[in-house]
């Protein structure tokens, strides 16, 4: 009787092994977008705070923004951009991007990847 189930572990092995491997995979490329999006997010932010400084301009805050991203994310920081925009009383950042799947057959395909940050800009006033 034991003879006749020697290699059912074997094919068990084999039967639920993939289904494992992508499960893995995916919790692994669902990490590394998360990642991805809060490296954008804190971008955005701290662009926008910086540009919202009073001896700054959006230039700076966008060059900040850049900074971050690239140490965030590395290589895939070139696939990122971040746009600014002045309003009245405030600065508004966006970085946003495709970030690739690290599957090797699947690379041409990426997930979008924004966030957005809004900060309101500094004016003192002279006087009491």
């Amino acid at each position: 009787m034991l003879r006749e189930e020697s290699g059912q572990s074997t094919v068990e092995l084999a039967l639920a092994m993939p289904l494992v491997l992508c499960v893995l995979v995916g919790a692994v490329q669902f990490a590394l977008v998360h990642h991805a999006q809060h490296v954008a997010a804190t971008a955005a932010a701290e662009g926008a705070r910086l540009a919202a400084g009073e001896r700054h301009t959006l230039v700076e805050g966008a060059v900040r923004a850049h900074e971050l991203l690239e140490a965030g994310l590395g290589r895939q920081a070139a696939g990122f951009r971040v746009s600014a925009t002045r309003r009245a009383g405030s600065v508004a950042f966006t970085a946003g991007g495709s970030y690739p799947l690290f599957i090797p057959w699947v690379r041409e395909i990426g997930i979008p990847v924004e966030a957005t940050a809004e900060v309101r800009r500094e004016g003192f006033r002279s006087g009491p």
